[in-house]
């Protein structure tokens, strides 16, 4: 029976049609007029009516929305159904391919898989068939033949064709842990980084401005496995500058430029909650869904403990200065708040005391990650810093100098890595050994101006602004803003 290849052909054309429809970017003229009229909101009086300027420039240059939208669990539903479409017809293709080879593909423990693959079968492709037969995800997969590692992109009968030709298994399969990361930034991009190579594997596009800043006005759920935005939830009313989310929960935790924080229904794109009490810009947020707890930092100088489902504020932690970065280990109920004066406190979340301070940077802390467990945090700062303390003896442990001001971190505590942004580059640190490991820069475009920091570092080119947000190790689906 002959192979309906050219259904193949119409089962990746859908895939990508879709992909492209929900990649579609954000209306630039809407963003730009949005953010202009942000700027006189307060300066002008109310316009025609109770209509202010701002819902003028809403009601002129707004989009218009759609009476019916998908969720994020619909599209990426629908986007694997085709993606497992195509890659059944593929290997439906590569079953009655004459030309085609059985191969035996072994593990180191034994398990082991035979299929044919087809003449045109590329080493991505044939991932993807191992995926699907061994459970393990592709990116997971490194393929050997002969010693030597199988590349995506390579056809595997034309490069291998004697290899694959012998006794089998003929393929040596291997789970690799691959460290990866995405990083958010003003050039209004996303990118996936592949920290071992030190090199940029994807770019996210879709939003009409710096990610994570005033102007664009949307939340966006990517799905990773296809790179594309699967949910863009409008939030003009609520600009956000951070936020938190629950991946099993399906809920998003913002803190805004308006002072207030909003809890976010992920599948449905709609608003479920309002936390009302600062006083100044939110710049930072934690949230624990199972026990319905957040806690944010703000520029009105104070931590604040919130009850997600009664949306109230259950306790207040002056700080002081600015709060520009906080962290929680909601196990022992404790947290770190990090402050435009330099300054780290600890928290007693229960009974309210301050349990100590962190002295050493020594300018704004922008960045924290604790681990109680172990006694130990983490801190970057503008002063060009990242600092390793012990606690509860506060104590600094090590000090990395990172060159540049930190403006994000990302902290891996099982491998001992923090990620930093700055923005001329990323850095990938080993704290334990104190030892930069990578440089991922271009974030410019220019040539690094610190070869002598690690020379043998592979140089890429990433964004063209300043890095804003950084996650190591990220989940298949992520949010942006």
């Amino acid at each position: 029976m002959e192979c309906p290849k050219w259904r193949l052909g119409e089962l990746e054309k859908s895939y990508s049609d879709l992909a492209l429809k929900l990649h579609k970017p954000t209306n630039v003229k809407y963003t730009l007029m949005w953010g202009f009229g942000n700027t006189l909101h307060g300066c002008l009086p109310r316009g025609l009516g109770n209509e202010s300027f701002l819902d003028l420039m809403r009601r002129l240059f707004g989009k218009t929305e759609k009476k019916t939208k998908p969720c994020s669990a619909t599209v990426r539903e629908e986007l694997c159904h085709l993606r497992r479409q195509a890659n059944r017809q593929r290997w439906t293709c590569w079953e009655s391919d004459t030309a085609g080879v059985e191969v035996e593909v072994a593990m180191m423990s034994g398990r082991s898989w035979r299929f044919i693959i087809g003449n045109g079968a590329k080493g991505g492709e044939v991932k993807e068939r191992l995926a699907e037969l061994s459970g393990i995800h592709s990116t997971e997969l490194s393929l050997l033949c002969g010693g030597v590692q199988l590349q995506d992109h390579e056809v595997l009968l034309a490069t291998y064709a004697e290899a694959l030709n012998k006794p089998p298994p003929q393929l040596q399969l291997l789970r690799i842990f691959r460290p990866s990361a995405i990083s958010c930034s003003t050039d209004c991009t996303l990118k996936i980084w592949d920290l071992e190579k030190a090199t940029c594997v994807n770019t996210l596009r879709g939003h009409g401005d710096g990610v994570m800043s005033l102007t664009d006005c949307t939340l966006r759920v990517w799905d990773l496995d296809h790179g594309i935005c699967v949910q863009a939830i409008q939030v003009a009313e609520h600009p956000a500058f951070c936020l938190e989310f629950d991946h099993s929960a399906r809920r998003i935790l913002t803190g805004s430029w308006d002072n207030n924080l909003k809890l976010w229904d992920s599948e449905l794109g709609v608003c479920v909650g309002t936390l009302n009490g600062h006083s100044g810009m939110v710049k930072a947020v934690r949230l624990h869904w199972p026990n319905h707890k957040a806690i944010s930092g703000s520029c009105d100088g104070t931590l604040k403990l919130w009850n997600t489902e009664r949306s109230t504020c259950t306790q207040t932690f002056e700080h002081g200065e600015e709060v520009w970065a906080v962290d929680v280990d909601w196990i022992s109920s404790t947290a770190l708040s990090g402050s435009m004066d330099a300054s780290i406190c600890y928290w007693n979340l229960k009974s309210g005391a301050c349990l100590g301070t962190l002295v050493g940077h020594t300018d704004a802390v922008s960045c924290l990650a604790l681990r109680w467990s172990e006694g130990q945090a983490l801190s970057a700062s503008w002063d060009k810093t990242v600092r390793l303390w012990g606690l509860p003896n506060a104590v600094c442990l090590a000090v990395l100098q990172n060159g540049h001001a930190v403006t994000t971190m990302s902290v891996d505590w099982v491998h001992r890595t923090a990620l930093a942004g700055s923005p001329e580059a990323m850095r990938l640190w080993n704290f334990e050994t104190q030892i930069c490991e990578q440089v991922l820069d271009g974030h410019l475009d220019v040539e690094r101006k610190d070869s002598a920091t690690s020379p043998t570092t592979p140089v890429s080119v990433g964004h063209d602004e300043a890095v804003s947000f950084l996650v190591m190790n990220s989940p298949e689906s992520f949010f942006s803003d």
